[in-house]
């Protein structure tokens, strides 16, 4: 089994598992590559750090480049909250990536400013407000605080 095949192995056994617990977003019917992007963006939820964010908010806008076409999730971080869907309001800024990238920066195999200073990963909208990211959410290769 290759690297990939495990990673993918490990997130998809994830994602059932949040999956039965009602922890995915939306209502709509899933493919295995929304069932991933569920998954990834409950990962992120978990590693949300309220106490990095001291008040401060908006909505991250993720443009996924997917086998099955672009996926759209929101990340909204408000109140020392932080939600996901799969629609929101104005975004703050919007970040594309490709699915495989977005799962290496999920399982901490790739870090977003080397995404970003190779190209792997561009922003748009507020570039300075996006670099919260990395503030407000960790390390992804850290376990999420239990709440």
């Amino acid at each position: 089994m290759t690297g990939d095949d495990a990673e993918h192995l490990r997130l998809k056994e994830i994602a059932e598992v949040a999956e039965a617990s009602g922890e995915l977003v939306g209502e709509l019917p899933l493919d295995d590559d929304d069932r991933m992007l569920d998954l990834v963006f409950v990962w992120f939820r978990a590693c949300f750090r309220p106490e990095r964010a001291h008040g401060r908010g908006g909505i991250f806008h993720y443009e996924v480049n997917t086998p099955s076409g672009v996926r759209h999730r929101y990340v909204t971080v408000a109140d020392g909250h932080c939600t996901s869907a799969r629609d929101a309001a104005t975004p703050n800024a919007t970040i594309g990536v490709d699915m495989q990238d977005l799962l290496s920066l999920a399982t901490g195999e790739l870090k977003g400013t080397d995404a970003f200073i190779s190209g792997r990963l561009k922003i748009s909208g507020d570039v300075f407000f996006a670099m919260n990211w990395i503030e407000w959410f960790g390390s992804r290769s850290a376990q999420p605080t239990a709440e």
